[in-house]
């Protein structure tokens, strides 16, 4: 029997990674997070500030060696994040480190940039895996990654069914599982989630909600709102249907492949942070639509703020389709009260709960 090979495993933070460069390289890329009641030390606290807490317990987890990558990326997609990496910079860890930071409004100089920024993300794996990138691995990471996309594509379907085939916990751990295992693996579970085709339909619990606002490090919030009656249809934060996930180019070489994975970073929508309000509106009524959604929960974090500026935009744009929008702000560390508060307001229909 052949051994196994491992990949070297390259951690990720944020959602701005083309994956099929990093599989191309000879790695494998792990997203991370820090979860919903993840702990963080009081050193991380003080050198990150006052920042949102997933970052801190990523520094956490980080600093405790909880992490089995080799390298890490970090994207300069929030200013958590941002902060995260010159933490990381500033002290010691043993842990190679890459910042990715890529523009977000198309022009021809942002475009070169990011061909800059992709060439520089493609070298830094190569140097950690030891291989080089030719036409065959950039043509089966993108096979792979493309496999990995149709799948959560078929997850989403399930999902979205009218009644659901899936519940909203088990899609999220399947995204989160798809960012950080092999992309066969990740196909194998995904396939596996929720009621397989041809199968008898759960009944349906009643509301389907469209979530949107920070992102989830775990399902545990969506199991808690689940529980209490309502079925999660879809998502726009950057951890559930907002995940950079499944995206690939074409290429005699990599010079063509990075422009092709170019073009995919500019038509993308991204995450509060980074994107304009009124096209984050679009996005959530797009999603929401699309899901048949009966109404759309916003679920911020305590100094997350990008997302809070969207809701302005997100309630009138919504209206115009006949959804509500009840929005459940500053979530502390620990969010067992605010999920209860939330389910409460949503069988109200109240519009904030703060």
């Amino acid at each position: 029997m052949t051994p196994r090979v491992t990949l070297p495993a390259i951690g990720v933070v944020g959602n701005d990674v083309p994956r099929q460069l990093v599989l191309a390289a000879g790695a494998l890329p792990v997203r991370l997070a820090g979860g919903w009641d993840g702990a963080v030390d009081d050193d991380a606290a003080d050198l990150l500030g006052a920042a949102d807490l997933e970052a801190a317990r990523i520094l956490t987890a980080l600093r405790r060696g909880e992490f089995r990558i080799d390298a890490l990326i970090v994207c300069n997609d929030s200013q958590a994040h941002l902060r995260l990496y010159y933490v990381l910079r500033a002290t010691p860890s043993g842990l190679r480190v890459h910042l990715l930071d890529l523009p977000r409004e198309d022009s021809q100089p942002a475009r070169a940039f990011v061909q800059h920024q992709f060439a520089q993300l493609l070298a830094f794996c190569e140097d950690v895996s030891g291989r080089t990138v030719d036409a065959e691995s950039l043509a089966s990471a993108g096979r792979a990654e493309r496999d990995l996309g149709r799948a959560l594509d078929r997850l989403r379907q399930r999902r979205r069914a009218v009644p659901s085939r899936c519940t909203g916990a088990d899609a999220l751990d399947a995204y989160l599982q798809a960012g950080r295992l092999d992309p066969a693996e990740a196909v194998r579970r995904i396939d596996a989630t929720g009621c397989a085709e041809g199968s008898v339909a759960p009944s349906a619990p009643g509301t389907r909600v469209h979530l949107t606002g920070s992102n989830h490090p775990d399902a545990s919030v969506y199991r808690r709102l689940e529980d209490a009656g309502y079925t999660i249809v879809s998502e726009d934060h950057d951890t559930g249907d907002g995940a950079w996930i499944g995206t690939a180019a074409d290429g005699a070489d990599v010079t063509r492949v990075i422009d092709g994975l170019v073009q995919a970073h500019f038509g993308r929508t991204t995450n509060s942070a980074t994107a304009l309000a009124a096209e984050r509106a679009r996005l959530t009524v797009t999603t929401a639509s699309d899901a048949q959604a009966d109404v759309v929960t916003a679920f911020i974090r305590e100094l997350d703020d990008a997302p809070r500026w969207d809701l302005a935009d997100q309630r009138v744009a919504l209206a115009r389709e006949g959804l509500p929008l009840v929005a459940r702000e500053h979530v502390p560390a620990d969010p067992t009260v605010a999920v209860a508060e939330l389910a409460d307001a949503l069988r109200k229909r109240e519009v904030t709960v703060s």
